[in-house]
């Protein structure tokens, strides 16, 4: 007999469990840590601060921090500067990679407009490092301090007007570590001393010759020019002022890093911030710092990035960290080395030192076998197993250097001669020829699978691809893999790269026993919603039919695990009409049945 359950009317999410529970099918979410803080920036009431991975704005009224990643519109992972522009209400940030993004705020200060600007990524002739140390804005242009010179930059027209490379003595190339302007000089902290230049339009800055030695006691990383005096950071030794040709130090240190602000004489060493006063530096300590790298003042309070403590202040009274919460940031212990299948047999991958290869062994008798490379000994495709993984059907899947497959469990152990079976897709034998890190198993028994190349989802055999994702195409920060977690609950599909951990919301999860919970989301279906509608709670392969009032079947489908999914469209491809459509649930071996409704709005 079918349930009804029109009281629920739509099945919808309740509120207390619509986070992280029902996550939108097909949707990403960053898990980076916001301690390893490295530069902040002030915009208007709005505090921004990127991590090594990771970029969140606060705003000081009421402490709302907002997190920005690739899965709301920024290009790359990894900010190594930040720099902000009023006239334009332009932040732009610069990669590791060298790469750019323009991130246009609206009036609210949110992402109005992201451009890609990769055009060192096009460049043959520079070094391999491209990283950009520091971005300033000068005159509606912008200046690159790279680690091969210094670029000057039309953010409007985006356009490349001068490269300073070949800068140094004899025109030696240089790395830029800070830039800062006087009235009619720019000066450059380099890897072959402070250099300065006219800058005058009719000095040719591209010729060497128009660069000169400035003589400083050591070699300066950071150099700023305020309210008339040029200032000096030198690693290990503190901060100098210039006067005239000699140099007077302002406050001798040990530390290792300087950094400037572009206003109140501020300047962070990596255990202190030092305010240069005219006639005195005050010095402020807290036993919170740890390894500032930069600093602001605004009023009579601080805000401080602390590579060890996240981003610091003040503000409330005594410095506390206002990094969002950490999540989780890695997949650590990894459960992929060792697995138990169903007769409870142990298999085990092997290190190299040891000579790789999966061991198998009976816990109780300690009866063990080694499965090899040899063929009827294994046949593995490589003796570097970097992932073990059991399905549902009991075969247990690995990961190698050079390829993907599974072993039947059946007499493992009796002595008579076993071989991989290696899924053929493509025309050849999986991922023979790439390095395969790790493999994780759906609910649903589908496979997915993460190589140096990206992140694949397989049929239950392996020989269909049903999609892929690379760090190109979507918000996985590496196309790298390093480490899977499927964690059936949820549906959530963890991913580690060297870059960080995402999570993917897929369209599996683990099955329920019965019927009783079903829910629907996002449910009513919006107008502006244009990803896939999940049906959650279900059991194992459960047949779902969507129908129209009058009974017309618009979709079937069948579940993975515990959920199914709908793109919203017919069987024609075309987007289903808004309105009222009726869901009908049979479980496989049909003794549950339920039905409920579903809204589209268009």
């Amino acid at each position: 007999m079918i349930r009804n359950i029109i009281l629920l009317l739509l099945w919808g999410i309740p509120a207390s469990t619509a986070h992280g529970q029902n996550v939108p099918l097909g949707s990403w979410e960053s898990h980076f840590s916001y301690r390893s803080a490295k530069h902040i920036i002030k915009v208007r009431n709005k505090i921004f601060c990127s991590s090594h991975n990771g970029l969140f704005s606060i705003d000081q009224s009421d402490n709302k921090i907002v997190n920005y990643s690739k899965t709301n519109g920024l290009s790359e992972v990894g900010i190594s500067a930040i720099a902000y522009d009023s006239t334009e209400n332009l932040i732009m940030l610069a990669y590791r990679s060298g790469n750019l993004d323009l991130l246009y705020l609206n009036e609210n200060l949110e992402p109005d407009q992201i451009i890609y600007w990769p055009f060192l990524a096009d460049a043959t002739d520079l070094p391999a490092n491209k990283q950009v140390s520091k971005i300033s804005f000068r005159e509606n242009k912008v200046y690159l301090s790279t680690n091969f010179g210094i670029i000057k930059l039309d953010p409007k027209l985006r356009e490349i007007e001068e490269t300073y490379r070949y800068i140094g003595p004899a025109g030696l190339e240089v790395a830029v570590t800070d830039i800062t302007f006087s009235q009619d000089s720019l000066f450059a902290a380099t890897s072959r001393g402070l250099l300065a230049t006219s800058l005058s339009s009719t000095i040719n800055k591209q010729y060497f010759a128009n660069w000169q030695t400035v003589p400083t006691p050591y070699n300066a990383i950071s150099v700023s020019f305020q309210n008339g005096n040029l200032y000096a950071g030198f690693s290990g030794n503190g901060v100098y002022k210039r006067n005239n040709t000699a140099w007077e130090a302002i406050y001798k240190s040990t530390s290792q890093t300087y950094s400037f602000s572009d206003h109140n004489n501020l300047v962070t060493l990596s255990d202190r911030i030092l305010v240069l006063n005219p006639n005195k530096t005050d010095v402020y300590q807290n036993p919170v710092f740890i390894n500032l790298q930069e600093s602001l003042r605004i009023n009579s309070y601080f805000w401080s990035a602390d590579s060890k403590q996240g981003l610091l202040s003040n503000k409330d009274g005594a410095f506390r960290s206002y990094s969002p919460v950490d999540a989780d940031t890695t997949i650590s212990p990894r459960a992929d080395s060792t697995v138990t299948d169903l007769n409870g047999l142990t298999w085990s991958r092997l290190p190299d030192y040891l000579g790789g290869g999966i061991s198998v062994k009976n816990v109780q008798t300690n009866k063990q076998r080694i499965l090899t490379t040899s063929i009827g000994n294994g046949g593995l495709p490589s003796s570097i197993i970097h992932s073990l993984a059991i399905d549902t059907d009991g075969y247990i899947w690995f990961a190698s250097e050079r390829g993907v497959g599974y072993f039947i469990t059946d007499d493992i152990l009796s002595g008579s001669a076993v071989n991989a079976i290696l899924p053929i897709y493509g025309q050849r034998k999986l991922f023979s020829s790439e390095r395969s890190n790790a493999i994780s198993v759906e609910p649903g028994n589908r496979k997915w699978i993460g190589t140096d190349n990206g992140l694949f989802l397989f049929t239950t055999d392996g020989t269909e691809l049903i999609r892929q994702f690379t760090a190109s195409d979507s918000p996985l920060p590496s196309s790298k893999i390093s480490a899977l977690n499927f964690e059936g609950a949820s549906g959530l599909l963890f991913v580690d790269t060297p870059n960080g951990m995402v999570s993917y919301r897929s369209d599996a999860s683990a099955p329920s026993e019965n019927l009783s919970s079903i829910t629907v989301f996002p449910n009513p279906v919006r107008p502006n919603f244009d990803g896939v509608l999940g049906v959650k709670g279900l059991m194992n392969n459960a047949t779902v039919k969507f129908t129209d009032l009058s009974g017309r079947l618009v979709y079937e489908t069948r579940s993975q695990g515990g959920t199914a999914s709908w793109n919203l469209n017919d069987y024609t491809g075309k987007r289903v009409r808004g309105g009222i459509y009726l869901i009908i649930i049979v479980s496989s071996d049909r003794s549950e049945k339920m039905a409920g409704k579903l809204a589209v709005i268009n």
